[in-house]
């Protein structure tokens, strides 16, 4: 539990205290609060700081959701990281911001790092956006095994005309 009673408490925490776990609550509390005003803040926290920061920060603006959307360009490119559990929370955050993510999704399916496909093919799927039944498509003949699966996986929870019409097309 933490020992703030107000946002504002945890925002002057996590800017000018020098405790980590003091910042680490702080995070924590803002996005339960879904205190969307430290979006620019957490942004900058994923872009910059260690590894548990950072997931600490992803999930936080996760929880904000879709008022996080400015977020998603460095989500996004925290998501090539090469820490899975980072990966993890990032894959998370883009999730629950929800459709301001698809663009950014989509083209990730295009990375050369198959984590970072498998990962975006993931939250496409449970973002469920037919916008992203294109690429998907295109995903189901990646030369990664994992990939087709999870492009396959979501194509099969987007459910429309279109997304079965791809998946009959493999």
């Amino acid at each position: 539990m933490s020992s703030f009673h107000t946002a504002q408490e945890a925002w002057t925490a996590l800017n000018r205290s020098d405790d980590e776990q003091e910042r680490a609550a702080a995070i924590v509390y803002l996005g339960e609060r879904q205190y969307a005003p430290a979006v620019t803040r957490l942004t900058e926290l994923v872009r910059q700081s260690d590894p548990g920061t950072r997931y600490l920060a992803a999930k936080a603006l996760g929880q904000i959701g879709d008022e996080a959307e400015a977020a998603v360009p460095t989500l996004l490119a925290a998501l090539r990281d090469n820490d899975m559990f980072l990966r993890a929370g990032i894959t998370g955050a883009l999730i629950r911001i929800g459709p301001p993510s698809v663009p950014g999704l989509t083209n990730a399916l295009f990375d050369p790092n198959s984590a970072v496909k498998r990962a975006a093919c993931k939250a496409l799927g449970k973002i469920g956006s037919e916008r992203a039944v294109p690429a998907l498509k295109f995903s189901l003949r990646d030369g990664n095994k994992g990939v087709r699966h999870f492009a396959r996986e979501a194509l099969e929870r987007i459910d429309s005309p279109a997304a079965r019409e791809a998946l009959k097309s493999v």
